[in-house]
């Protein structure tokens, strides 16, 4: 929006430009076969604001095309990732963040996979740890109960 804003007010002071250093003059023209003289402001404002017009109505429609296309490789990524984030949230460590290869978030998408793969490998880690601890611990009832939470906790997580 801010390059189209740019557009159009740069068109708009070329216009006034012109207009205004064109004030001074006279420009003769043939209209419907009759020789006019006229202020060169007057003759050339009706095309000064046709092609200002022009120009503006290109540079909006050209703006919302890319905007389109644009904010399409934005939003689109950032959904799938909200998606995705509230099932990593969930405890499902098999999330994979997948984004097309030309969307712009791409490098956060395989941060976010390389942090949930860091997550899933601690995770089975710890769970193979409880359960070669687990007969050890199964002696003991205070350390059986402890051991019951823990892995409870651990399953939560889908690996």
């Amino acid at each position: 929006m801010r390059f189209c804003a740019i557009v159009v007010l740069s068109s708009l002071a070329i216009g006034i430009l012109l207009f205004l250093l064109s004030m001074n003059s006279t420009t003769v023209a043939i209209e419907n076969t009759k020789v006019v003289v006229k202020n060169t402001a007057d003759f050339i404002l009706p095309m000064v604001v046709t092609t200002l017009l022009l120009v503006t109505a290109f540079s909006a429609l050209c703006i919302g095309i890319l905007l389109l296309f644009t904010t399409h490789k934005i939003v689109g990524p950032v959904y799938r990732m909200k998606i995705d984030a509230v099932k990593l949230a969930d405890g499902d460590l098999t999330v994979d963040f997948r984004v097309r290869t030309d969307d712009q978030l791409k490098d956060l998408a395989w941060s976010m996979t390389e942090a949930a793969a860091s997550l899933r490998e601690r995770v089975k880690v710890l769970k193979d740890e409880l359960d070669a601890l687990m007969p050890q611990l199964e002696k003991n009832a205070s350390s059986k109960e402890s051991a019951a939470k823990i892995k409870k906790t651990l399953d939560y997580f889908k690996i």
